[in-house]
């Protein structure tokens, strides 16, 4: 099945540039809109992440946790469960450590990694910009093409080398046997939409 898939990483509550990438997205009329994860950094009742979760309800966005979020989702301990709105942290609970959508994995370290250990989320070896080091990832899983953030940047890697591309222009990964692409951060105002059929990956500014 055709999928035009919205993906949005490393929002670390900037609501404005967020609020645009989803506007975006309407007007594309994506299928369905996933985070990478670090959509947040802390809790305030009053502050940014209950905006930016609304944000991501209201769009019926899924996705998955990072290594800034990650005690919003999985293992919340007791001073954020008496202080966080209950809404907030019901659609944060929603978040899993990965999701596997039409052959795409999206998650936001890269999946050789267990995003349910600390030291895993926080590992950090430099973006996976080689063969070597993409492999990891290739031999990790099976889906073909493995989306994640983490990095704040634009990336794309098969299984042999590295895509000449940084963000500029769509990126058609129909001839490759499989693909793995950094996604930019919403921070800096990027997003991307990635059609499954036509594996065709297409960077925006939001």
């Amino acid at each position: 099945m055709t999928m035009r898939i919205g993906i949005v990483a490393d929002i670390h509550e900037e609501v404005d540039s967020l609020a645009r990438a989803l506007g975006v997205f309407r007007r594309e009329s994506v299928d369905s809109v996933v985070s990478l994860g670090d959509a947040c950094d802390s809790y305030n009742a009053s502050g940014n992440p209950a905006q930016v979760a609304a944000l991501l309800s209201e769009a019926r966005a899924v996705g998955v946790w990072g290594n800034h979020d990650v005690g919003l989702c999985y293992d919340v301990g007791d001073k954020i469960r008496r202080e966080a709105d209950p809404a907030f942290l019901e659609y944060m609970s929603r978040m899993q450590p990965h999701l596997t959508v039409e052959n795409c994995r999206f998650s936001h370290v890269e999946p050789w990694l267990d995003a349910r250990k600390i030291d895993d989320l926080w590992y950090f070896d430099g973006a996976p910009d080689t063969p070597k080091k993409a492999s990891r990832s290739f031999a990790a899983v099976p889906e073909r093409h493995l989306f994640v953030g983490h990095f704040h940047r634009w990336l794309a890697m098969t299984p042999t080398r590295q895509l000449e591309w940084s963000g500029e222009h769509p990126l058609n990964l129909a001839d490759e046997p499989r693909s793995l692409v950094v996604i930019a951060p919403v921070f800096r105002g990027c997003c991307a939409i990635f059609d499954t059929t036509a594996a065709l990956l297409t960077p925006l500014k939001c």
